[in-house]
Order: C-alpha cells, then sequence, then structure tokens
C-alpha cells in the first residue's frame, strides 16, 4: 500500500539539509542543528526580536510531510540557510515542466543548434510576459533552466561556456520574475546563483544584469548601501550594451537619491540621460536580453530620481510623457504602473 497524503516524506527539504554541511563538526548538518539556526534567525529578523520556539521536532514535522508548508518567516529561514528556493524544498507547487525527465539530455546533443532552440524559446517567453504576467510564464522558464543544466552537464569546450552563459540569464529570469510576485528570497538565490554563472562564462551582459537585478531588489528592500555597492559592481565591465549602461546610470541616480546624496544623484542622472539619448532602436546586433532597453522605456526612467528627490512635478512630468509614448504592449509592465502612480 501507497504513503497517504500525510506520509509522504519531503525529501526535497531533508536532501538539502543532508547536502549542507554542519556548521559543528565535520558531516552534514543534522536536524537539531537547522532547528536551532531557524529559530535563531527567525529571532534576529523579528521587529521586535521574540523568541521562536522553532526546534527540532518542528524540522520533524516538516522532512516527515505531516507540515506541507511552515510560515512564511520559517520558510524564508530555510531558504536563506540552505541556499535554496521554497520550490526546491518541496514549499511551494512544482509545475510538472519543472521535473524535466533526463531523457531530455539523452534526446537533446549538446551543440550550439540545440542551444540556439533553447534562447529563442526563451526569448519568445520574454515577449509573452509583457503581454501576461511574472506567474504565467515562470513554470516555463523553470522547465527550460531544467532543460539548460542538463544539457550544461553533458556539453564541453566553447559549447560549455555558452550552455553555462545561457544558464546564468535563465537564472537571472527567475530572479527577475521572483520580484513582482512577492519572493524576495527566492529572487535573491535565483540572482546569486546568475552572477556566479556569468563570471564562469566570462559574460559580462549577463554578469551585469545578474548585479543590477540584485540592486533593484535590494533598492526595493531599502537597503541603499548594498544596492550601491552591487550597482557599482554592475557598470565596471564596459564590454556590455548601452541600454544596459544606461539602465545602471539611471538605478544608480535613484540610489544616491534615496540615499541623501543629491549632487551627486544629479549628476548621474544627466549621464543617465546622455547615455540612454544614445541607445538606438532594437535590431539584430541587440542581446536578446536587453530588449526592452528602447528610447521609449528610458523617457520616463528618470522620473523615478525626481519624485526621490521630491521634485514631483518634475516626476510627474516625465511619467506623462513616458506614458504618451510607451508601446502598447508593455502597458501593464512594472515600470509602466509605478509612472502611472506619478502621473496621478
Amino acid at each position: 500500500m501507497g504513503k497517504t497524503y500525510n506520509e509522504q516524506v519531503n525529501e526535497c527539504l531533508r536532501a538539502a539539509r543532508r547536502r549542507t554541511p554542519s556548521r559543528l563538526r565535520a558531516g552534514e548538518m543534522g536536524r537539531d542543528e537547522l532547528a536551532s539556526l531557524v529559530a535563531q534567525w527567525i529571532t534576529e529578523h523579528d521587529p521586535k526580536r521574540r523568541y521562536s520556539p522553532f526546534d527540532g521536532n518542528a524540522l520533524g514535522k516538516l522532512e516527515r510531510g505531516v507540515i506541507k508548508c511552515p510560515r512564511a518567516d520559517v520558510r524564508r529561514a530555510l531558504c536563506e540557510l540552505l541556499g535554496a528556493t521554497e520550490a526546491e524544498l518541496g514549499f511551494a507547487p512544482s509545475d510538472d515542466a519543472e521535473r524535466v525527465s533526463a531523457a531530455v539530455s539523452g534526446r537533446l546533443h549538446t551543440d550550439a543548434r540545440a542551444l540556439t532552440a533553447v534562447a529563442d524559446a526563451l526569448a519568445h517567453l520574454r515577449q509573452l510576459e509583457d503581454f501576461t504576467s511574472a506567474s504565467t510564464v515562470l513554470p516555463n522558464v523553470l522547465a527550460q533552466r531544467a532543460t539548460v543544466r542538463e544539457l550544461a552537464k553533458n556539453a564541453k569546450g566553447n559549447v560549455r561556456k555558452t550552455a553555462v552563459g545561457l544558464l546564468s540569464e535563465l537564472e537571472q529570469y527567475l530572479g527577475w520574475l521572483s520580484i513582482p510576485i512577492g519572493r524576495l528570497n527566492d529572487s535573491r538565490v535565483h540572482l546569486d546563483r546568475s552572477a556566479t554563472l556569468a563570471l564562469e562564462a566570462d559574460d559580462p551582459i549577463r554578469l551585469a544584469h545578474a548585479l543590477s537585478f540584485n540592486a533593484y531588489r535590494n533598492l526595493r528592500e531599502r537597503d541603499f548601501a548594498t544596492a550601491a555597492a552591487l550597482n557599482e559592481a554592475a557598470g565596471r565591465d564596459t564590454r556590455t550594451y548601452i541600454g544596459l549602461r544606461a539602465y545602471g546610470e539611471f538605478q544608480r541616480a535613484e540610489i544616491l537619491a534615496k540615499s541623501g546624496e543629491q549632487a551627486d544623484s544629479l549628476a548621474a542622472l544627466s549621464k543617465a540621460e546622455h547615455l540612454s539619448a544614445n541607445v538606438p532602436e532594437p535590431d539584430e546586433e541587440t542581446p536578446a536580453s536587453c530588449y526592452y532597453y528602447t528610447p521609449e522605456f528610458f523617457v520616463g526612467q528618470g522620473a523615478f530620481t525626481l519624485i526621490a528627490l521630491g521634485d514631483v512635478e518634475g516626476a510627474r512630468t516625465k511619467a506623462r510623457e513616458a506614458l504618451s509614448v510607451l508601446p502598447e504592449h508593455w502597458a501593464d509592465s512594472e515600470w509602466a504602473e509605478r509612472w502611472r502612480r506619478l502621473a496621478g
């Protein structure tokens, strides 16, 4: 007889714990040790520093499947400590597409043609997101990541470098998609992975994307110091696309404004506007991941800096101008919604 629903073990969580080294001794992390770290993490991140009663017994219930999905603070602590997303720890429903069969790597040869096919599909998903939402395309992006992981394992030489670069882009996109649906810790995990993979592939555009998106995530959480450091790191390599560099300057201007550095913010805003004035319309030379860095996109980016500087009228004017030239397929985008709020 098969196990009942309540008896189904959470193998994902158990495996993640066992592959995490103990901080106390050689070998894997024990259940009580992880539980103690979870309780400590929850207490440290509680605004009132309240004691957390989470213990080994509670963790055991999660691993045995008695409790399928714990409270949000427990999920965040486990994700942070184990370096994983909620789905990877068995807390979020995982679409069947995530569990791509191992047969995929047997049917697809890891060559440039196979990787190009996946990259083309990813480009179509980015376009689909413009018309739908992050949650709509997320399962498909997870499936693509599973496919490319298998392809990268069996790739060699320059083909492996290409595969790792594509895997970095998928992690970067997952990190971006996690932000609007409120999974900020998942976003950090994906973007950290993306940066590591981009370094391995020596891919400056994907590295800059991962770092700048992580800066944006920290900006959302009002961690301006970390956002500034990540933004600076994103701009160090000059081998990137001009649209990406322009976005980085607009981001820097906003971070400086929110940090109270008005003069430096205005200087960065001026540089950003100069760069954006030279961004061409997308063509076949534009990197696939930079398709939305268009002249229309940049019209309203300065509005976010102006409102942070307290220039309400200037921000409103910029936002209205941006909305007047915004392509219809971006009407529901995150930045368009921000412009609408500023336009009043």
